[in-house]
């Protein structure tokens, strides 16, 4: 049992959290969704994975919301706005200088705000034991802290 331990605590930064096939995305970045419970529209302006699904970021009426999939329609219309092309793509393995030594870790994010791209990645382990966090365990950065790009 201990060498199991040892496995997972060395690995669960490279091993993604969605399984083996990463779960396609509702919508895809600048495009117009529809709000029904609120009748109002907004733009996709980022992702991540969270517990077993995609959260959307959707700006509407100049405020992000963080919405599931299932809390709007995708209207396949999308915004007329030059954005630069991110450079990591969801599920890419990259390395992170968190201490003296680089460290793998997997894409599970990005958001482009104001024309800046920013990565989502795990910067602890996941807890065996099922707990509610009080945070995150994404940090977010920008892709000049990130070296290296490997698809998973």
């Amino acid at each position: 049992m201990i060498n199991q331990i040892t496995l997972l605590e060395s690995c669960w930064h490279i091993s993604p959290p969605w399984g083996q096939a990463m779960p396609p995305l509702a919508v895809q970045m600048r495009e117009k969704v529809f709000l029904p419970t609120s009748n109002l529209s907004g733009y996709c302006c980022g992702v991540y994975w969270e517990g077993q699904e995609w959260v959307y970021a959707i700006v509407c009426r100049g405020k992000i919301l963080y919405l599931p999939s299932k809390e709007f329609h995708p209207t396949n219309v999308f915004k007329n706005a030059a954005v630069p092309t991110s450079v990591f793509q969801l599920g890419d393995i990259v390395e992170v200088d968190f201490s003296f030594q680089s460290t793998r870790r997997i894409i599970q994010g990005f958001f482009c705000l104001k024309n800046n791209w920013l990565y989502g990645v795990e910067w602890c382990p996941p807890i065996v034991e099922e707990t509610a966090l009080a945070q995150s365990r994404l940090i977010w950065l920008a892709d000049v802290d990130l070296v290296g790009k490997m698809r998973f």
